[in-house]
Formats: C-alpha cells, structure tokens, sequence
C-alpha cells in the first residue's frame, strides 16, 4: 500500500475517482496547496505529495518518494532541491496546452485582424468611407501562408502549432535537440502535435536569428533554464522582420525586456504580446505598460474554466497514480539538472 496526499482541490467526484484508481493506494485529500501549507506537514507514512511546493524540510516526511506537480515550470523548487533528496518530481505538461495556445492564436489574430485598430474606430464612432485611407486601414490579412516560428516544441508549443497550422501557417520549431521529435509527455486525446509531424523545420536553439528572419509570428513557450535566461536577446529581436509580432508564453526572463520595449518604441517590429514578465508583478510605474504595440496580461494564459481545469488535471492524476500504484514509470518525470 502506498500512502499518497493531495493537496488540490478537486472536488468530490474527482476525489472518487483517483481514489478507485487503485486498491494499492491509500490516498487523503487534505491540507492547502501552498508553501506554508507543505511546510506544515509532518508525516513518517507518506510516499507521494500531489503540490505545486516542495516542503522545506524533507525530514518532515522521510518516506516521501514523489512529488507531483500540476504546474509546468520548476524554477520555484530550485532552493528545495527534492532531486537531491531522491524524489521524483513531475509536473504539469500536457494540461496547459488549449489554453495557452488559443491565447496565443487570439494574439496573433488580434494583429492579423487590426482589432485594436477597429476598436478605436469604433470608440471614435467613425464609419470611413469604403477604399479611402481611413477604411483601407482597417482591414485585416489572412494568416494563411504566414510564419509562426515556435520557440520550445513542448506539449504548449506543439498545440500552438496544430491550431496554427489549420489556420494554414508555415510553422517553424526551435528545441534544445531538435533530432528528438516525440513527445513522450502526457497528452490529452486530439490535443497537440504528439509525433512532430507538424513542422516543416526543426532547429536547435543556436538558429533563434536564422528562423526569426523568416518569422510573421515568433511564440515564445520554452522552460525557464540558466540556458535560456535571455536567449530572446537583442540580436534574436533585431532578426525579426519588421512586421513581426512575438508573443511570450514562457517566462519573462527568456527575453531581454528592453531590448523588446526599444525595438517596439522605434517600430522594429510590429507587436508583441506578453503574459508574462520579468518581475512579476508589473508594478505600476512600469515602462511595460506604455509601450506602444505590447499587449500585455497578468499570467492569465494557462487557465480557463476552473472546473475544466481541475478535470484535465485529473486525467493526467489517474494515470500518474495508476502507474505510482503498480511500480510503473510515471508520465512528465522532470529532470532536475535541465529544469524540465
């Protein structure tokens, strides 16, 4: 029997569920999903920790083997360090992907589209006459036959790129080995591009400039590592086309910000839309919040109807718990060394 506590708040029926993943599995729904929360625990009798958190002191929990997460990014357990501890920690890939891809989708059609443009117009009650300036100025370009150049062919980028490419967009994928093409991840049925059979080019991260410059569209999704802090410097910004638009789905750090805020304020490129940012959060007196063309969001992207949430992680639980029960490798397993 495996002792197993979850911190997250699915509700009863969900709770039913994971419980009759297994009859080898003893598992508690109790606590807060927190930092304090994981902190508080001290129990000799349990061998996973369903928590976005690491406790601080592991010797809290001497049996605890696993830790699973529901959130895709690690740099937040650097400190704790389970993997030094012998933990296996995984995390949350694969649920994230809808959401973020059709935020990702509505930044790129909301430049296609000219949708601040007509909100303006709209704002100002202007009905301009049909083939003047004024009108012309309005209308929208097809995406079909654009670029999109996809930076971290994960299980995010690889739903950005399977709505991409029915919208008909060239798409183009950057990875840190780009002679691995399967995601082995966990992935929802229908969701993402799970063989790689998307994109018409896949390019180590040393070709950022090079693809780039081919680039309509640039969607930033890989991890936050030592090797990708910065990666989108102001070489990789200056290489984009000037109608480009970069969308930051990742994490504020893989961009130099001022570089981004300097090429959009002297119209380098066209657009950008972030969810993220460096520091976070954006304090009021921000430059980021003035500067022209950056459609900018309070890390909104990854989550949509919280009950829906709740019901993709759940999937993804059953069959880590399933596999946790038998002695079987479980999905999303997180190298510690690489950060993902």
């Amino acid at each position: 029997m495996k002792k197993v506590l979850c911190l997250y708040p699915f509700e009863p029926a969900a709770q039913a569920r994971l419980r009759a993943v297994s009859p080898e599995l003893d598992l508690t729904f109790s606590g807060t999903d927190s930092q304090a929360g994981v902190d508080a625990l001290a129990d000799p009798t349990v061998d996973g920790l369903l928590s976005n958190f690491c406790p601080g002191n592991l010797d809290r929990l001497p049996k605890l083997r696993w830790l699973g997460l529901v959130g895709a990014g690690v740099e937040h357990l650097k400190k704790a360090d389970p993997w030094s501890h012998g933990l296996i920690v995984t995390n949350g890939s694969g649920l994230h992907g809808t959401a973020i891809a059709e935020y990702a989708l509505t930044g790129m059609l909301l430049f296609a589209q000219r949708v601040a443009e007509r909100q303006r117009a709209q704002a100002e009650r202007a009905w301009p006459s049909v083939w003047t300036d004024p009108w012309l100025a309005l209308l929208g370009t097809s995406m079909r036959g654009m670029t999109v150049t996809i930076v971290g062919y994960g299980s995010l980028g690889r739903e950005i790129a399977r709505l991409a490419h029915a919208f008909g967009l060239r798409v183009l994928a950057i990875k840190a080995d780009p002679s691995v093409r399967v995601d082995r991840g966990y992935t929802p049925v229908g969701v993402g591009d799970p063989e790689g059979r998307i994109p018409e080019r896949f390019a180590g991260t040393s070709q950022i400039k090079e693809l780039f410059a081919e680039s309509d569209f640039a969607v930033l999704t890989l991890p936050l590592t030592p090797r990708t802090e910065r990666i989108v410097d102001a070489a990789a910004i200056a290489a984009l086309p000037k109608r480009a638009v970069l969308l930051n789905v990742a994490r504020g750090r893989v961009v130099d910000e001022d570089a981004l805020r300097a090429a959009l304020e002297k119209g380098a490129i066209r657009g950008a839309v972030f969810d993220v940012a460096t520091v976070e959060p954006v304090t009021a007196d921000s430059p980021l919040w003035s500067t022209p063309n950056l459609v900018l969001t309070p890390h909104v992207s990854a989550i949509q109807d919280p009950k829906g949430w709740w019901d993709l992680v759940a999937g993804l639980m059953s069959e880590n718990l399933a596999r946790y029960a038998s002695g079987r490798p479980l999905l999303n397993v997180v190298d510690g060394a690489a950060g993902y």
